[in-house]
Parts: structure tokens; sequence; C-alpha cells
């Protein structure tokens, strides 16, 4: 039987019990509880960086691409308007579709509130051709993209070739192509 301990060695006894049973609590619950904190601030700071899409160079690099995609479709030459002309003359002839070209207006200054360069054509067929014709002309390359359509029902009252025809009026836009040479 163990000896029967006095008041005062209870209170000495009392203090390394105290320890000892903190030290169990800690190694046997506190410390999971601790380390289980600690790994959900990490992955929340994880995450928030993973989500931050302007940290993440793979993204950037797929924007820049997509973006010089887009810009690379805009861009024209400088016989634009020729090209232009040739190719909807093309692409109308193939899908049985009249053209109308109307040249462009040139102002004498330019403004510097608009960007790129537009070009008008209008065609003349039966809704179907144009809807192919529009297709065709969007997939294009070289002859920058359609900013603009216009369809009109056909006319009664016109005696030209066009008086059973729908419209289709299209604006085109197109950037000039940025020279990789500095002009000096």
């Amino acid at each position: 039987m163990p000896p029967k301990l006095n008041y005062i060695q209870k209170n000495k006894l009392l203090l390394p019990l105290v320890g000892i049973g903190l030290l169990l609590s800690w190694f046997l619950a506190f410390s999971k509880t601790f380390d289980a904190i600690l790994l959900h601030r990490k992955l929340n700071v994880d995450t928030v960086q993973e989500n931050d899409i302007s940290f993440n160079p793979v993204y950037v690099q797929r924007k820049q691409a997509a973006l010089d995609r887009i810009l690379k479709g805009y861009q024209v030459g400088e016989d634009w308007s020729d090209l232009l002309w040739m190719r909807g003359s093309e692409i109308a002839a193939k899908h049985r579709v009249g053209i109308e070209y109307t040249a462009a207006n040139t102002s004498s200054e330019s403004d510097s509130t608009t960007v790129g360069r537009l070009q008008s054509l209008k065609f003349y067929g039966n809704f179907v051709q144009l809807v192919k014709l529009i297709d065709t002309l969007e997939k294009t390359s070289g002859i920058g993209k359609i900013s603009a359509m216009q369809i009109k029902a056909p006319k009664q009252d016109l005696l030209n070739d066009s008086a059973r025809k729908n419209m289709l009026s299209l604006d085109f836009k197109g950037l000039d192509r940025i020279s990789s040479k500095k002009k000096e």
C-alpha cells in the first residue's frame, strides 16, 4: 500500500502532476489540433495563390497567345482594300451572291480616336447564301474582321437585278501591321 501523504507532500506533488497532465494532454490532443490549424492556414494560403490568376504564369502565357491570335486576325497589309475586294468577290462568286463595292472615304487628317481602317461591302442573294457567305468571310484571314452587319429584306419596288434578293451590308475593320523595324 502506498504510504499516506500529508498536506505538504501533496502540495509538492501537485505541480509535477499538473506538468505531466499538461504534457499528456498536449501529446494526445492539443498537438494534433494545433497541427491541423497550421495545415488549414497553409492550405488556405495555397488555394488563394492558386486561384489568383495574376501569379499563374501558364494563364498569362495563354492569355498572351489568345490576344496575339485576336490581333493577328485584325491585321491587314497596305493593299487591304484590293485584297478585301478580291477575296470578297471570289467568295461571293463561289456562293453565287452578287457583290457591290463602295470605296472607303479617306480623310486628309488622321483622327487620334479611331483605330484601324474601315471598309464596306454589300452583297445580294437569298438568306441561306448570305449566311454561308458571312461564315466563310469570318473564317478568311488577311481581310480583317466583320465589325458591323445589316441584312435587309428584298424590296418589291426595285426594277433592277437585286429586286427579289436580300441585301447584306458588311463593314470590315482592319488594323495596320506593326512593323518590327523601327523607322529612323
